[in-house]
């Protein structure tokens, strides 16, 4: 994955963000409410190139790209402005594409001002009405009546008509297209699959626009809570505000993922681009809609007045996510272009595309690698003791794969590792999860490595890394008790210095997970009671074969074992100190950035939903419409986590700015959905779901279990919500 924008890309979107400030202000946007148009706004992006970008250069176009007119909408869209940006500018290229005297005559026209849209749907289609976006000050309406592409033309355009969105689109009835004047600019196959592939990018224009108006209204209502105050505070620190716009955050930040996947898609010729597309279609109307009816809550009563600005975007919102109907016939088409194979539909030339998605041809390679070691080395044997809790650990399977290079690939050759990326141990994940291998012991002991790699002396480093390097020792967690449960900085476990220097440590740790099996424990206690919470704790790698440590099982509904462990009288040695004395602050927040990422859960969830959809196929239930729209909803939210992961890791390989909330982000999305989708999933394919299973639908069901702890572990919801409030949105701290 590459998300960063070119220099040129930035300077685009920062000289159209000042036209739009400038002339496109909530006063400006109020005035132009009659008509939904503002000419001195279209004249103006005439003047900059803005309405022929997307033409080419020899029919006087700029010829950029379809991402950078992405970015061009975004803007549009936080600004709210009153012309038909998403739809005069694949009008102007479709028009270019066809060539014929009467399309080269109307693109002429456009060149000198003149607005030209598209209705984007066919004539043809069964409908009792039809919305004409943008039309309000259109000389012409590009429409496509079977292979033939018209002008419709007429006053009937013209009429103003109040609609919701006090936009310049209108409602017409199938009746009335007849007496609209028409010509014809083009008959032919190419033409019609030209029109179907406009049709496409005015999808994705008025997404990004979408986009642009959501954040706009989040960020809107997160400055509102910082300066609105009830009962003595600002009303951004309290939870109710700050976590429902961390959720719209997240899911804004999705929809823009979404988009620039799908353009990505396209440039780059993939099986999934038009679904794509239409994944992008329908969630940001969806995020939008949720989006700006958080926001305008924030303000509560004076949200809905006239005199607010919160509410423009509210209406807004819903009006432009409507243009092409109920969005709900859209999973139609995601389900379709998914899954059947004669579905060809006719895609926008997305020109040059400098970001990247997914983890890359050179992960991909990895991934079979490890998929060709899984399938030579297990055995019948081993694939019978597959599980996916610590249970499935194998100390011999475990070995092989630190003699394959397959255990740690992406630590340093020093201590073992090839040197891969975390892209490659994203792929390498999936493989994992594809064979049932449990992915728990792993990664914990890699968190606790990573660590002590960077903070431990170099006697614990030299005694403990080549044992993990060589799948000869395992680690666990010691950080949560049974009094402070998320608030790890809470802790009551003591390490009190003894006369020869070494810690005394005496307390209980829960949800030790794999400490059964454990050679090391990575133990957070508090080392001088004097100091605030925050100030007096330091972290240890403690052997688990010190005398007074007891490890009892804690079974949960996940059908896993966790563990409470208790430390009585333990004594360890000052070495196994990692990190300064009373630095366990530091020290943890590089251990938490590691565990803040959400790709390890939702591979879980990509999982339940591949055997959800091969259940729906092994029954020939695909062609049911509900169950198809149901099962698309999940493969967008699957595909949207994955983004979100993906970008989490991408940002902190590239040091991306305002990436602090990226990583709560992943996590806070790929495991609320998957809990929803367990739930959906569960009611879609019962009675079955009942059934416990190791494969099949029983993955739905063991899917479900998991889902509501992965809502916890790695921290709550609400811990990773208080988190983007106030790092994505600069929000009052909501925890005491």
């Amino acid at each position: 994955m590459k998300l960063a924008i070119t220099a040129e890309q930035q300077m685009l979107r920062d000289s159209v963000a000042r036209l739009f400030a400038e002339q496109s202000t909530p006063a400006k946007v109020r005035a132009a409410e009659a008509s939904g148009f503002d000419p001195a706004l279209w004249q103006h992006l005439v003047e900059m190139g803005i309405t022929t970008m997307r033409v080419p250069v020899e029919a006087g176009g700029s010829d950029l790209g379809l991402f950078d007119a992405l970015l061009v909408a975004e803007e549009a869209g936080r600004h709210l402005t009153s012309v038909p940006l998403a739809e005069s500018l694949p009008a102007a290229r479709l028009l270019a594409t066809l060539g014929s005297p009467q399309a080269t005559e109307l693109l002429e026209r456009i060149n000198r001002g003149a607005v030209v849209t598209l209705l984007p749907w066919p004539l043809d289609k069964p409908a009792q009405h039809v919305v004409l976006p943008g039309v309000g000050a259109a000389e012409a309406v590009l429409a496509l009546d079977g292979n033939s592409i018209v002008a419709l033309t007429g006053e009937l355009l013209r009429q103003p008509q109040e609609n919701l969105g006090s936009d310049s689109c209108r409602v017409l009835a199938k009746t009335q297209l007849v007496s609209l004047e028409r010509e014809l600019l083009a008959n032919s196959e190419d033409a019609r699959r030209a029109f179907l592939a406009a049709v496409e990018e005015w999808k994705l224009l008025k997404g990004a626009m979408l986009v642009g108006l959501s954040r706009q209204a989040i960020q809107l209502a997160a400055g509102y809570s910082c300066e609105r105050k009830q009962f003595g505070k600002f009303i951004g620190s309290f939870q109710g505000i700050a976590h429902p716009l961390a959720d719209a955050l997240t899911e804004v930040d999705g929809s823009q993922l979404l988009l620039w996947h799908a353009v990505a898609a396209i440039a780059g010729n993939q099986a999934d681009a038009a679904a794509m597309v239409s994944m992008a279609w329908w969630w940001t109307g969806q995020a939008a809609n949720r989006a700006v009816a958080c926001a305008l809550h924030t303000f509560g009563g004076y949200g809905v007045s006239l005199e607010h600005d919160i509410q423009l975007y509210y209406r807004r919102a819903r009006a432009w996510s409507l243009l092409a109907g109920d969005p709900a016939l859209e999973l139609d088409t995601i389900a379709d272009r998914l899954w059947n194979e004669q579905t060809e539909v006719p895609l926008p030339d997305a020109g040059e595309v400098t970001v990247e998605f997914g983890y890359g041809e050179a992960a991909a390679r990895f991934a079979e690698e490890v998929r060709e070691f899984f399938e030579a080395a297990l055995t019948d044997e081993l694939r019978a003791h597959a599980h996916h809790s610590v249970d499935g650990y194998h100390p011999g399977f475990n070995r092989a794969l630190a003699e394959a290079g397959l255990l740690f690939p992406h630590w340093p050759e020093q201590w073992g590792g090839r040197g891969k990326n975390a892209f490659d141990m994203h792929a390498l994940q999936e493989v994992f999860e594809t064979f049932n291998w449990q992915r728990i012991t792993g990664p914990i002991t890699n968190q606790v490595a990573q660590i002590v790699m960077r903070f431990a002396s170099e006697q614990a480093k030299a005694e403990a890394l080549p044992r993990f390097a060589r799948g000869e020792a395992l680690a666990c967690l010691g950080f949560s008790e049974p009094s402070c449960g998320s608030d790890v900085f809470a802790a009551a476990t003591r390490a009190t210095r003894t006369v020869q220097g070494a810690w005394r440590i005496e307390g209980q740790k829960i949800f030790t997970t794999a400490a059964n099996l454990a050679d090391y424990c990575f133990l957070l206690a508090r080392t001088d009671l004097e100091a605030p919470k925050h100030a007096g704790l330091t972290l240890f790698l403690v052997p688990m074969t010190l005398p007074g440590i007891e490890v009892q099982p804690v079974h949960t509904m996940q059908d896993e074992r966790t563990n409470i462990t208790y430390f009585s009288g333990v004594e360890v040695p000052d070495c196994y100190r990692v990190g300064e004395v009373n630095a366990g602050v530091s020290v943890m927040a590089a251990t938490l950035e590691l565990e803040h990422s959400g790709d390890q859960y939702r591979v879980s969830y990509w999982n339940m939903y591949r055997h959800a959809l091969q259940w729906a196929r092994e029954q020939d239930r695909l062609g049911e419409q509900d169950v198809r729209r149901r099962l698309a909803k999940v493969a967008v939210h699957t595909t949207i986590a994955r983004d979100l992961c993906y970008r989490a890791t991408w940002s902190v390989q590239a040091q991306a700015p305002n990436r602090a909330a990226y990583g709560p982000m992943s996590k806070l999305f790929s495991t609320e959905r998957y809990h929803r989708d367990a739930v959906d999933l569960m009611e879609l394919c019962a009675p079955l779901s009942l059934l416990q299973a190791d494969e099949g639908v029983g993955l739905v069901e063991l899917g479900y279990r998991q889902s509501i702890g992965m809502t916890i572990y790695g921290g709550t919801s609400e811990i990773h919500r208080s988190l983007i409030a106030e790092q994505g949105l600069g929000m009052p701290r909501s925890r005491t």
